[in-house]
């Protein structure tokens, strides 16, 4: 007698978002200070690597920092994670659903700047379960596509088409953000480059196929793995902008009489 083919499938995927990683960078010294040597005296005189800032705040609170002190420890440094109070005590994660994810960018040195952000978005896993620690790995494999991080139009923010993959992404903000100086009024901080996070229920219907004994079973492709978001910031000064751009970040601007910026 012909034995009949059965089906079987996993219970819903799990997909981990604790460990969601944030990378911050203020303008890197070394980009720094080759932007201030190929001017003047009188200018590298004006304008030092100490008056550089940033914070990356999400949903208001801040999240990672980098701004230069001076002194013996001439940097003050904050990293933390995104996604890790995005779900309540015991809530579970919906395939689909929005999430509130508004990520902005203030200015908390002592200059005016312009703002870079690159988000990159990936699925990791831990390959050996059974130690202790964890050490997640990326899988190269499996789309990012699917880790969806809305940027709303209109913002300020505009995207760098040609530097962008589906894996990162990377922005800059057109207007000039002022510094800190105190202020108590927003102006320092940017709008919000995304407004929400979801994972494409799409995901869901993404399964591999096994057969044994003419039994076929089906797997979630993503069940278990990492979901990791990472943002990185960094801020270029506005003096002599689009020699300055060009040095740090690589790229022509064009620098309007208001300040903003366009992508050449």
């Amino acid at each position: 007698m012909k034995r009949s083919k059965k089906k079987s499938l996993k219970k819903a995927p799990v997909f981990l978002l604790v460990a969601a990683a944030v990378l911050l960078l203020a303008s890197t010294v070394g980009s720094t200070q080759a932007a201030l040597t190929y001017y003047s005296d009188n200018y590298s005189a004006q304008v030092t690597v100490s008056n550089i800032g940033v914070t990356l705040l999400e949903n208001g609170s801040e999240i990672s920092r980098r701004n230069y002190i001076g002194g013996d420890k001439l940097w003050d440094t904050t990293t933390g994670n995104l996604l890790t109070n995005m779900l309540s005590e015991g809530e579970k994660l919906v395939l689909g659903k929005d999430y509130t994810e508004k990520l902005t960018v203030k200015n908390s040195g002592a200059i005016d700047s312009y703002v870079r952000v690159i988000l990159t978005k990936s699925w990791q896993y831990d390959p050996d379960e059974s130690d202790e620690k964890e050490e997640y790995v990326k899988d190269t494999e499996l789309t990012p596509a699917y880790i969806e991080l809305n940027v709303p139009e209109g913002n300020g923010w505009i995207k760098d088409e040609a530097a962008s993959t589906v894996e990162r992404e990377v922005y800059y903000y057109t207007r000039v953000l002022p510094a800190d100086n105190d202020k108590e009024d927003g102006s320092n901080v940017t709008p919000a480059l995304t407004n929400t996070f979801r994972i494409n229920p799409a995901v869901a219907k993404e399964l591999i196929q096994t057969t044994k004994d003419k039994i076929i079973t089906y797997e979630y492709k993503y069940d278990g793995y990492q979901c990791v978001v990472e943002a990185e910031v960094d801020t270029v000064q506005t003096h002599n902008a689009a020699d300055a751009i060009k040095s740090a970040w690589g790229i022509d601007v064009a620098v309007a009489a208001d300040g903003s910026i366009s992508l050449k």
